[in-house]
């Protein structure tokens, strides 16, 4: 039994020497040439930027796809639009499960996947809000279920704009201000 522990640990004690060694050696050549080793591993942005020229110089290849980002005053790219930076998106939890009845009994579901576009307008406590917006998204969506909304065909244009309609409306009865459109991620219908 000794001898089966005896090798595994004369082998970590060897690579453990050899580490410790090699260190040594490197401090004292570093110490023989009088250069510190963080000062050679240290490199300006001033000596990227002349090797980089040189490189170009002597036929290095220029990386066209590069895009220039201008930097505002804040530090912050240019590059996204003003339109972008006041508007963010508010991920429900969970998805929406719509049954469809048809004699009484659950014909098919209907599942649902919301995202809300806020607006600068929106709260900063709209995630707070969110099983209110839930109750009244889940309200609008079994009232178009009885209405027989779900029974045409999903996918025409006319029924995706009525859900989108209706729904904005149920989430800005909630938040008054903020809500500016609904997103439909996933919209399935699974018949029993």
């Amino acid at each position: 039994m000794i001898k089966k522990i005896l090798f595994p640990v004369s082998l970590i004690l060897a690579i453990v020497l050899g580490g410790v060694g090699a260190d040594f050696l490197r401090n004292k050549a570093a110490a023989g040439s009088g250069e510190d080793i963080s000062s050679k591993s240290k490199t300006t942005a001033s000596d990227k930027k002349k090797s980089a020229k040189k490189k170009d110089k002597a036929g290095g290849k220029k990386d066209k796809k590069k895009k220039k980002k201008k930097k505002g005053k804040d530090g912050k790219d240019e590059e996204s639009s003003a339109y972008a930076n006041d508007i963010t998106y508010m991920k429900f939890k969970r998805q929406f499960v719509v049954p469809i009845m048809g004699n009484g009994k659950i014909r098919s579901l209907v599942l649902l996947n919301i995202n809300l576009e806020l607006g600068k307008d929106a709260p900063q406590n709209a995630y707070t809000l969110e099983p209110k917006l839930r109750d009244a998204i889940m309200r609008e969506l079994l009232a178009l279920s009885h209405e027989g909304a779900f029974s045409d065909d999903l996918t025409s244009a006319a029924t995706y704009d009525k859900l989108r309609g209706a729904l904005l409306d149920a989430s800005q009865s909630v938040m008054k201000d903020g809500v500016n459109n609904v997103l439909i991620l996933d919209l399935m219908r699974q018949d029993q």
